[in-house]
């Protein structure tokens, strides 16, 4: 039997044998064995083995306790056999053209914007089976900035920013639909970057990739100090980027208690849950809101840390002025009192001098 590029072959003939035709530049083997066997030997026409641990470099190789994925770069033609504990009801699939598909994201992205991103596996017009093809291989969502520096010896560290799934949770709307789904949150600073999405362990050699823009952050907050009775708002600025009567703010606030309390609201103050204890409120949410060109963007509002002082009574604050003016009256009294004991002591003085002036002593 040949591997074409029309579409995938099961092959559960005699010793698992298949061909490969001339024409085939690329092709994936999915073989599936029985439960906690060791990966297949696969034979090459001229008779040499490829194996798990020993194949060339133009062979990748996956395997798990029950599959085998291989795929060959460049196949020698003719009949190759595999070797092994192959399952008899599904043993092996040929796959010869498959892509990975993406809706592309808009070139224009802001710093800490949320995506819901939606890939699929296909062959020609054929959303491939999940449980099958993609089963413990994953897709990644990673952001890669590009190298300017050409004699630098360190390719870029690509950025993780989400991970595919198609198990139902999350933002995937069903499990095992061959549609992958990832949240992808751009965590990072401002500036171009190369968007790519593939398979994670690069046996199926899939990529989307697609060059954008990450611009700065649009939307910024502040709080005001609450007053007397613990009335405070949220100050929420926009730049020209966004449309101001779009802006939606929904998001959580703890208390210094640890209790979390749900607020929501619209326009430029919002008001916040009233601040009755002193200490330390934690706020964290997200922002909605609708571009100038009409796009609709969801933004992370990272967690924040707002520090509420005890309130300030009236009577603390007058405490300056009146020592002040008690410290002056004190001063008067007490040059009063002195100036008072000088002029007793002063006539008590001249009293005694007169007295010994007229003893019978001071006569004779």
């Amino acid at each position: 039997m040949t591997a074409s590029h029309a579409g995938e072959q099961s092959a559960r003939w005699l010793s698992n044998t298949f061909r490969i035709d001339p024409s085939i530049s690329s092709i994936t083997l999915l073989i599936e064995r029985e439960t906690a066997t060791t990966p297949v030997v696969l034979i090459r026409p001229d008779g040499s083995k490829y194996y798990y641990q020993d194949h060339p470099d133009n062979v990748s190789w996956a395997a798990t306790a029950n599959r085998d994925v291989i795929t060959l770069w460049q196949p020698e033609p003719g009949p190759w056999q595999a070797t092994g504990k192959i399952n008899q009801h599904r043993g092996i699939s040929l796959l010869s053209v498959f892509e990975v598909q993406l809706a592309p994201l808009p070139e224009r992205i802001f710093q800490h914007e949320v995506f819901k991103l939606d890939a699929e596996l296909r062959h020609q017009d054929t959303r491939l089976d999940a449980n099958y093809y993609l089963k413990d291989l994953s897709l990644r969502a990673q952001l890669i900035k590009p190298d300017k520096d050409e004699t630098s010896a360190f390719a870029p560290v690509p950025l993780v920013i989400g991970d595919f799934a198609d198990d139902g949770t999350g933002l995937d709307a069903y499990p095992s639909d061959g549609k992958l789904t990832a949240e992808v949150l751009v965590d990072t600073l401002p500036g171009e970057y190369l968007f790519q999405a593939q398979i994670s362990n690069r046996v199926l050699a899939r990529t989307h990739e697609q060059p954008v823009l990450v611009y700065p952050m649009p939307v910024t907050l502040g709080f005001s100090t609450p007053d007397a009775n613990g009335k405070w708002q949220m100050k929420v600025t926009a730049t020209s980027d966004l449309l101001p009567d779009s802006l939606v703010v929904t998001g959580e606030l703890t208390t210094p208690d640890r209790q979390s309390m749900a607020v929501s609201g619209t326009g430029a103050n919002i008001r916040l849950p009233d601040a009755v204890d002193p200490g330390n409120y934690y706020w964290q949410g997200r922002a909605f809101a609708t571009t100038r060109e009409g796009r609709e963007v969801q933004l992370n509002l990272m967690e924040q840390v707002i520090r509420v002082s005890p309130p300030v009574s009236v009577a603390t604050a007058e405490i300056p002025p009146a020592k002040s003016g008690f410290s002056m009256i004190h001063l008067l009294a007490g040059i009063t009192l002195l100036t008072v004991l000088l002029a007793a002591a002063w006539f008590l003085r001249k009293k005694i001098i007169g007295r010994r002036k007229n003893t019978p002593e001071q006569q004779s």
